[in-house]
């Protein structure tokens, strides 16, 4: 136990261990962290992917590595003062991925993983790796957990079939449909194209109509210049 117990705390402070070794141990950590985070958010296909993570946390880490390099070479110089701008400078990177349209905001949990995988990253450079990687399984099972119980409490989707019917536009009208369909992750499985005529064509949309961040969509698709009506099919059915 006391073999394991320096490598829990600072690195630094490990006698033996150069600092030229504890950056490559650091960084090493800080891709498998991000890259961990990352895999999550690119399954749910968000805006911050696997690569972006991943360049985040070992930039952070980076940057707080050359803050204490800095510090040992100059006495008088402070080795908060480089990794301290890693803050407003991802503050920016997280604004960039929060999104208010249509009266809904969207991305803060991109932003919020953002920031909490650079907080890793400033961890893990100034030498406690161990508690990275523990705030990196934090980060995890909330971005994972968190989502089932935020699913379980809100309730199962309750699915409504609406005939989108529109103008053809050699095309460009059923592209505009499908990138607003993709966009808020509606399976191919509820979307039907029973009638494709010279002058309008439909399509039908099975929608959750129970939460507000579902049914979203059709006001979407309403406001499209192609649609030229959207009429409920069927009674809602509760599905899994």
């Amino acid at each position: 136990m006391d073999a394991i117990y320096p490598w829990l705390g600072d690195l630094n402070k490990i006698e033996g261990l150069s600092r030229e070794l504890i950056g490559v141990i650091s960084i090493v950590v800080a891709i498998v962290c991000g890259g961990f985070v990352g895999i999550e958010r690119e399954r749910r296909d968000k805006p911050a992917w696997l690569r972006t993570v991943i360049l985040i946390s070992v930039g952070s880490t980076i940057f707080t590595l050359v803050s204490l390099m800095l510090a040992s070479s100059k006495p008088m110089a402070d080795p908060a003062r480089l990794a301290s701008q890693i803050v407003p400078g991802i503050g920016f990177l997280g604004a960039g991925a929060i999104i208010y349209a249509r009266g809904a905001v969207v991305g803060l949990t991109t932003g919020a993983t953002i920031w909490s995988c650079a907080a890793v990253g400033v961890t893990i450079g100034s030498g406690y790796v161990a508690a990275g990687i523990v705030f990196t399984a934090v980060i995890f099972l909330t971005l994972t957990l968190m989502h089932r119980v935020e699913h379980a409490i809100e309730g199962r989707c309750a699915h409504e079939g609406f005939v989108v019917t529109f103008e053809p536009d050699r095309g460009k009208t059923w592209l505009q449909i499908q990138h607003t369909l993709d966009r808020y992750h509606v399976e191919d499985e509820h979307v039907q194209r029973p009638d494709r005529g010279e002058e309008q064509e439909s399509v039908v949309v099975h929608v959750c109509t129970a939460h507000r961040n579902h049914r979203a969509v059709l006001k979407e698709i309403a406001d499209l210049g192609g649609v030229v009506a959207i009429e409920a099919l069927s009674e809602p059915c509760t599905v899994s």
